[in-house]
């Protein structure tokens, strides 16, 4: 018999849209000299919305952008076309399209920054110059929060220790103590941490990382192989039944609904400082 852990709770009602921006990757440790990317993304929170504004603010001793790039941006009409000031450490941008978008992470725009210096560099989205439309035929501000950056830049060494560092939470379910508990989903095929948010996003983010497996595999284990350890596990011959095998004792729990996904992910969390949690490079699907 298999050991699957079915685990079911009332998914509570969301009261209102919680839209936000961000950067991904949004974390993580970067060389000095070398450039790397970073994208800002926007979640509408269940609600359309069909245009947003931002301004970002970064040390310019810090970083310098190389270039933006609109290629595959969710917006396509742009009142404020995106620029950047190295001098002043900023980029704005406002945009829009006429076709609404309701999603977890549509990208606006891509950002090539160059590490000038070792430290650690904060990039903020402007709460005060940020707005997400919402396509509700009055334009309502629907912005519920934006995330600040921080990257760790240093030399080839940092970066050697800050993936070491990484590796030892593969497959593992965190917690952000210092943050009211956000939960993050370290996977182990990129080693990148993905935000679990709400329920739905969660159960929506569970069943893209997943690993496509027979049915007869998922009956046939008590105690799951090494190798898909804190893997998700979608079964192609039973309606795509996602499971999460648990890192620390191989077991299966049944991510069936939003409500159960969001309560295995959190049950099975692991406490961790936001400090540490930066080191950790994070990403969106």
């Amino acid at each position: 018999m298999s050991a699957i852990l079915f685990l079911s709770i009332p998914l509570a009602a969301i009261a209102a849209p919680e839209a936000r921006l961000f950067l991904s990757s949004g974390s993580g440790a970067y060389q000095v000299g070398k450039d790397f990317s970073t994208r800002l993304i926007l979640s509408s929170g269940g609600a359309t919305i069909n245009a947003a504004e931002t301004k970002i603010k970064f040390d310019p001793k810090f970083l310098k952008v190389k270039r933006l790039n609109k290629d595959g941006s969710i917006f396509n009409l742009w009142p404020i076309e995106p620029k950047f000031s190295n001098t002043d450490g900023a980029i704005i941008l406002a945009g829009g399209s006429p076709k609404n978008f309701r999603d977890t992470a549509g990208v606006i725009i891509n950002i090539l920054f160059t590490p000038l210096k070792t430290g650690l560099a904060a990039v903020e989205l402007s709460a005060s110059s940020s707005l997400i439309l919402q396509a509700d035929g009055r334009g309502k501000n629907i912005l519920k929060e934006t995330w600040t950056a921080n990257f760790i830049l240093g030399d080839a060494t940092t970066v050697q220790n800050t993936k070491a560092f990484t590796k030892k939470f593969s497959g593992r379910i965190l917690l952000d103590t210092q943050k009211n508990g956000e939960a993050w989903y370290v996977f182990p095929d990129d080693l990148k941490r993905y935000f679990l948010g709400r329920p739905e996003d969660a159960f929506n983010l569970m069943r893209k990382l997943g690993l496509g497996v027979k049915h007869s595999y998922i009956e046939g284990h008590t105690v799951f192989p090494a190798n898909v350890a804190g893997k998700i596990l979608i079964d192609v011959e039973d309606n795509g039944r996602a499971y999460y095998v648990n890192l620390l004792d191989r077991k299966a729990h049944y991510l069936g609904r939003p409500g159960d996904a969001f309560f295995v992910m959190r049950s099975l969390g692991l406490g961790i400082k936001t400090s540490d949690l930066n080191k950790i490079a994070d990403w969106t699907i």
